[in-house]
């Protein structure tokens, strides 16, 4: 057997291991180590040299300056970086920390619902495209010390309010029973979004994980700015304004019956301009006969 063909067969058999072609391996052995790559390597030596003897507490810049001082290479923090990056070596302190927290949240935060070229987006065409949410505290009994917080769901387009719930504190299990509710009074129909402020309730594992699970977007209003979920600033002032206002509710049954009421009137009785004087359910009502 002639010995070149045995060589020829054992480099075949290593690059199908390998996954590579022939060409490649070959190109690999006759290639020629370039100037530049002869400097990555010194300086990479350098580097190795001098992280070990100060416990790799130099950065690239520190690095760059050591460098371009006191070797005859002259490099960017660019190079550096990459030469770093390549041989896997990284500062030991000074490390930039994810913090995961933030980036969920930063991740939920964007606002569906506002372009600074055109604002906010308030006027959905159908009924059931957009959902805006939020919760709010109420109070009652002998003091008036006693308190319950109020979640609600409205839709954009009639500005009728789609489910609410009650409970003592807000929480992602409240305004997630609440979503689920508003499906059910839906008869399973979802929001293509559904828009909240940035509160702990809102940005929960729990709410999140049935919102994702049910394909609804969620929006978020931007830090600071109460403006970008004003439709349910508008409906908590208009309900204590209008409404709560005149009540006094001695114990929790009282005021359960009192915020069924107040809903009713907003959605049955209580006509806006903006919805060409009909009331939100005379509205929602008139859309369903038009699409019909």
């Amino acid at each position: 057997m002639n010995p070149d063909s045995g060589q020829r067969y054992g480099i075949s058999a290593a690059c199908q291991i390998m996954k590579i072609s022939r060409a490649a391996y070959y190109k690999w052995t006759h290639r020629k180590v370039t100037v530049h790559d002869q400097e990555n390597q010194a300086v990479l030596a350098y580097i190795i040299d001098l992280e070990e003897k100060n416990h790799y507490v130099f950065g690239v810049k520190r690095l760059v300056t050591y460098i371009n001082m006191e070797t005859p290479y002259h490099v960017s923090h660019g190079r550096v970086r990459r030469i770093m990056r390549k041989a896997g070596i990284q500062a030991s302190i000074r490390v930039a920390k994810h913090n995961r927290k933030i980036e969920k949240k930063e991740f939920l935060l964007a606002n569906k619902l506002y372009t600074v070229d055109a604002g906010h987006a308030f006027h959905p065409d159908l009924p059931n495209q957009v959902w805006v949410t939020d919760c709010s505290e109420l109070t009652f009994g002998q003091d008036d010390r006693q308190k319950i917080r109020l979640s609600a769901i409205k839709d954009l387009y009639d500005h009728s309010i789609i489910a609410w719930c009650v409970a003592s504190t807000e929480t992602a299990a409240l305004i997630t029973k609440t979503m689920k509710l508003a499906i059910k009074n839906t008869n399973g129909i979802k929001p293509g979004i559904v828009h909240s402020d940035q509160g702990s309730a809102y940005t929960g594992r729990i709410y999140n994980t049935f919102l994702a699970g049910e394909g609804i977007t969620h929006s978020m209003s931007r830090p600071g700015t109460p403006g970008d979920n004003s439709p349910m600033e508008s409906l908590w002032s208009h309900l204590k304004v209008e409404r709560f206002a005149f009540e006094h509710c001695l114990s929790e049954l009282e005021m359960m019956k009192s915020i069924e009421a107040a809903i009713n009137w907003y959605n049955y009785e209580r006509r806006q301009e903006t919805l060409n004087g009909m009331t939100p359910k005379e509205y929602r009502n008139h859309a369903v006969k038009i699409s019909a």
